[in-house]
Parts: structure tokens; sequence; C-alpha cells
């Protein structure tokens, strides 16, 4: 390339330039036309390059507009998506309203910050193209209802996401994983309305804020157990049940926050020996066994008689009988029906839904017909020596049935009709009635058995 090629190209470049910076002129001038800018925001130079709280790059394309808490007013233009070279968009805690435009095309945007105003909706297509966005804000607006859009995962560079309070609907969508947003370390949806389970992406993820507090979510939690990076957690005020899972591997957690639900169990030693813990909620759960026993450097929040522990002293053993019936729960997956019942440290003191006593305080019998069980026939049942009765009928019950529960001495019945149980039934003394009907697979060969030996013939 000659000389004068070389000094053509560069003109044609000045010119590309100066029509780009003259075309950012006039969009500030729209965005300044449809705000109501209060006294302290003086944009009255003709260059908006020179405008407080505007900065501008060498070539005077504007980079960055930083009108935060102001008390500013009115709306923003629809051409905003045309300031291609902005970088951040602060606008947080005034009073702007209308929609928040189509914002496609800015593909250097890094940070997007509108909360606490009064905007009313969002685009359809908005994070589509932005691929250098790093944080988003769009907490406290009154948007209509609106659910998480599938054009998040075009913002890859995405590392924080907070929509608190701005009334999101619909289900967390499944793609939080690293593989779609690897930069994902902070992700806020508290105060909204989503409902559904926690998606397994969160468990290939790297996050290390989740905040979802105050929502409609239930099912369990197991997912965290794979969530390594997670340092704080937030669950309050939904409905998850089950079992806090095995958080061993979490060894940055400082914040773990779940009162308000449904969980039930025992709290894992696993969990309570975490030395990264700083703050810990557990009040109003159906949370059962001991109560658990914190570091003393642990703000624990756990408000007396508002779970179902057999003691209220921290670390106060059950009685053996609770012990025995809650390793019995474990195999059902800890109901909450069951654990609203089996409150205490005496089954024979008040009424456990399905436990009877004799006089002499000793469990005789369990009846658990009728309550949608799922899960398998606990072998714990053979620590309750003094069982005389076991009616597990008319449940959802799978496997076996457990050769243990043939060295009670004192049983007289064994009722696990209308479940699904199957393979052989073990040789129970004769004075023991078992009742086996209604369970199609029963017999010496299991359903796995039976389907390999179909497959042979």
């Amino acid at each position: 390339m000659t000389r004068s090629h070389l000094c053509l190209l560069c003109l044609l470049l000045s010119l590309v330039n100066f029509a780009a910076s003259q075309d950012d002129a006039t969009i500030m001038q729209s965005l300044k036309s449809t705000l109501h800018l209060t006294p302290d925001v003086d944009w009255s130079n003709p260059d908006p390059c020179k405008w407080p709280s505007v900065q501008c790059d060498g070539s005077n394309r504007v980079t960055r507009i930083q009108l935060k808490q102001k008390g500013i007013s009115g709306t923003l233009p629809p051409d905003l998506q045309k300031l291609s070279e902005l970088i951040v968009l602060e606008l947080f805690s005034n009073k702007i309203s209308g929609p928040v435009p189509d914002l496609s095309g800015l593909t250097h945007l890094q940070r997007l910050n509108l909360h606490d105003n009064l905007f009313e909706s969002t685009p359809a297509n908005l994070f589509s193209g932005m691929n250098s966005l790093q944080e988003v804000y769009l907490d406290n607006n009154p948007f209509a209802s609106w659910e998480i859009p599938e054009t998040i995962k075009e913002a890859t560079s995405l590392k924080n996401l907070s929509l608190v309070n701005c009334n999101l609907a619909g289900s967390i969508p499944d793609f939080f994983s690293s593989q779609t947003l690897p930069s994902l370390v902070s992700l806020k949806l508290s105060r909204n309305n989503l409902q559904g389970v926690l998606p397994s992406s969160f468990g290939a993820s790297s996050l290390q804020q989740l905040y979802l507090n105050g929502q409609k979510l239930f099912g369990s939690i197991s997912v965290l157990q794979k969530m390594t990076s997670l340092v704080e957690v937030d669950l309050q005020a939904n409905t998850f049940w089950g079992a806090i899972p095995d958080l061993s591997g979490l060894q940055s957690l400082r914040l773990f926050n779940v009162r308000e639900n449904q969980l039930t169990g025992l709290v894992p030693p696993s969990f309570t020996g975490l030395k990264s813990l700083t703050v810990v909620n557990l009040t109003n759960n159906c949370f059962q066994g001991p109560t658990p026993l914190f570091d003393n450097s642990v703000a624990v929040d756990i408000i007396a008689n508002t779970n179902s522990f057999c003691l209220e002293t921290a670390g106060a053993p059950c009685d053996p009988r609770v012990e025995a019936l809650l390793s019995v729960a474990d195999s059902f997956g800890y109901r909450v029906k069951l654990a609203k019942s089996w409150k205490g440290n005496d089954p024979c003191g008040r009424s456990w839904l399905g436990i009877t006593c004799s006089g002499s305080n000793d469990v005789t019998v369990v009846d658990l017909g009728r309550q949608e069980l799922t899960g398998t026939i606990p072998p714990s049942f053979a620590k309750l020596t003094s069982l005389e009765t076991i009616n597990l009928s008319n449940n959802q019950l799978t496997g076996s049935i457990p050769t243990e529960l043939t060295n009670l001495p004192m049983l007289r019945t064994l009722d696990v009709s209308n479940n699904d149980i199957h393979g052989d039934v073990p040789k129970f003394s004769p004075s023991v009635s078992v009742v086996t009907t209604g369970n199609v697979n029963i017999g010496p060969v299991s359903p796995t058995d039976w389907k390999s030996f179909r497959n042979r013939i």
C-alpha cells in the first residue's frame, strides 16, 4: 500500500469516527430531552463530552453515563443502543420510568445498573449480543411480569446478575452452568415470584453467591452439595423440603440461610463442622434429631420450638426410641408430615402420628398405612424390639422386606400390602402374620431379574 493510500485510509477513518461522534452527540441530546434533569445536573454545554456524569474516549465517543442518585425522572430514548462504544450505563436510584429500551447494539457495555427506578418493562431481547457485559443490576423496578430471558446465555462474560424484587415469574432456567456462563459468580433473584425446583445446572456452576429468598420455590436442595464454590446461600421463605445434603465439600461457605422452609431430617455433622461458617439460619423448618451444636464463632439463628428437634439443648442426644424412629423416617425421605408430628424426645408422651406405646413406654405399634410414603422398608425397625405391629400398607414403597425384621421377638403383624415390594419374603416365625397382597412383584424373583430372565429366552 502506497503512502497516499495510507493517508486516504486515515482520512476515511477520521471521517467515520467524526460521524460516529456526531451520532453520539445527537443521541445524548435525545437522552437530555426525555429526562427531567434536576438543577444540579448541568447539561447545557453543546458538547455532551463535557457534561457532568458523562465520559468520552479520545474520539469523542461516549463511553460512560453515570447519572446515579440524582432524583431524575422521565424516560429513556429508544436509540440508546446506537451508543456503540458505551461501557458503563448507570442510572440507579432515580425516578426514571417507561420501558428499558433495546440495548442489543451495546456490544462493549460492561456494566448495566438501573436498580431502584420506576421502569415498567424490559425488551424481549435484553442481553442479546452483549458479550462484554459483566454486571447487571435491575433490582427494585415495578416491571410488568417477566421471565428470566434465554438471551442471558449470550452474555458470556457476565459475573454479577442481580434481579431482586423486579416481578420475575416462571421457573429458573437450566442454563447457569460454567459451560454456558463461565464467569458468573453472583446470582441474586430474591423477592420475586419464581417457582419450581432448583435447576441441576447450578451443580455445574462456579457461583459464590446465590440469593433466592422470598419466592415460591420448592423441592430438594441436594444440588447444593455440588456447588463447591459457594460462599453465601440464602433460600429463606420458600417451600424447600428434604434434608440438608452433605456440604463438607463447601469449604468456603460462610452464610447459610434456609429459614422459613419445610426442611426435615437431621442437621448433619458434615455441615456443623464447617470451619468457614459465620452465619447460619435454620429457624421455622421441620428439622429433627438433636439441636445442632456449632462453633462459638458462628452466629446461629435457631429459635426454640420452631423445628422438631428432640431437645432444645444444642448437642444433647435423643432418646434411643427417637433415634430408631428417625432412622425409620430417613428411609422414607424424612416426610414433612412425619416431621411435624414426631417432635420432642418421648414418642409415647404425646401424639406421634402412627405410634402406639405400652404402659411401660415401649413402642408397640407403628401404623403408617395410607401416608403416601416412598422409599424402602427400613431395617432399623429391628431396633424397636417391643414392636408388635408394623403397618405400611397402601403406600408407594419399593425394594424388599428386610430380613432384620424377622428378629423382632414380639412382632405379630407385618402389613406391607398394596405397595411395590419385590423379592423373597423372609422366613418369619409362624406366629407372625405377613400381609403382602397387592405387590405384583413379590416373590423369589425381583423385577430386574425377571426382565433379565425374559431377555434370555
